[in-house]
């Protein structure tokens, strides 16, 4: 998705009638105009990739950005899921990495693993 990441607020509607949308990125809370692997996570965190930029997780309250300096190698993440043990998995332009929530750490996962 290009132009970034909006919230919708249903609540509020101008003289026009239209729905309201914040954009976090024209508004530079968020870098990276092409977005996309938005995945609600069991918290209800919305986590999402920003190409170039990382992966970003909203509390629906503020942004936290992981990239290189967490262990993301990856500039392009296309794939966010949980599994059944709660691990987070993230697939990349030929990567996969896994998301440690204890540590706030990703660790690339390759044919050897680590699988757990």
């Amino acid at each position: 998705m290009f132009g970034g990441v909006s919230l919708f607020d249903p609540s509020a509607v101008d003289e026009k009638g239209s729905k309201a949308f914040t954009n976090f990125t024209k508004d530079g809370v968020i870098q990276g105009v092409e977005t996309g692997a938005f995945y609600e996570d069991r918290s209800g965190h919305i986590w999402f990739a920003a190409e170039h930029q990382g992966v970003f997780r909203y509390d629906g309250t503020s942004f936290t950005n992981y990239g290189p300096k967490d262990g993301l190698s990856s500039g392009g993440i296309l794939a966010i899921m949980e599994d059944r043990e709660g691990r987070f998995w993230f697939g990349g332009f030929g990567e996969l990495f896994r998301f440690d929530r204890k540590s706030s750490r990703f660790t690339p996962v390759g044919k050897q693993g680590p699988w757990n």
